[in-house]
């Protein structure tokens, strides 16, 4: 019998230190989960901060690098939106860059207006040269050719060329000596017959844009 009580005694007094020590354990086991879930809650919001801070690093100019009879021309445009704002209101504007130049398209939804920008460097001696040059094949029709012109506070050699056709209404070239470069800034406009942002548009352009030749 006495053995009997002993054994029921330690056993009642097993399971009441291993319910004490259950007990005990839980909390311990809560702060830990919540400890966890904290550690995670701060890891995202480090991983959100530092996307915030990759998108600001990443720059939005336009850059285009050619190479040119030995030599490499580095053309940069900032993001177009943030130096010029077009009179009409509502419309996309896409920017692209390949191996020969920068462009831009600017379009409304409904296709009612339409304009492009191209920028390019151009091998040349100068912009009066290539001008010169492009000029003797329309020896018979001044209209096609390339005049001294100003916009804004830069000067080089302009061709306007202005259609009837419906889809197609003005193209406006611009060739100039800027920064050691001979450069082309092109502007088209489709689908409306008022211009008067094509100017607009250039100066804009020649006024932000910068060129390396090395």
């Amino acid at each position: 019998m006495n053995n009997k009580k002993l054994f029921a005694s330690a056993l009642a007094l097993s399971m009441f230190f291993g319910l004490t020590a259950c007990s005990s354990e839980k909390p311990e086991d809560t702060k830990v989960v919540e400890k966890k879930e904290e550690k995670k809650e701060e890891k995202k919001e480090e991983k959100k901060e530092e996307k915030k801070e990759e998108k600001k690093e990443e720059s939005t100019d336009a850059v285009l690098v050619r190479e040119i009879s030995s030599k490499t021309y580095t053309v940069t445009i900032p993001e177009l939106t943030s130096f010029y704002t077009p009179s009409r209101d509502g419309l996309e504007v896409k920017t692209e860059v390949n191996e020969q130049q920068i462009s831009y398209t600017l379009e409304d939804e409904f296709g009612d207006f339409k304009m492009a920008i191209y920028v390019n460097p151009i091998s040349a001696e100068s912009a009066e040269a290539y001008a010169n040059r492009i000029n003797e094949g329309f020896k018979d029709d001044e209209s096609k050719q390339y005049k001294p012109s100003t916009v804004g506070d830069f000067n080089g050699f302009r061709k306007v060329t202005t259609s009837e056709n419906p889809s197609f209404k003005c193209k406006d070239n611009l060739l100039l000596d800027f920064e050691s470069a001979v450069m082309s800034v092109t502007v088209e406009q489709f689908n409306d017959s008022d211009t008067a942002d094509m100017e607009v548009a250039m100066k804009a352009i020649l006024d932000n844009m910068k060129v390396e030749v090395k």
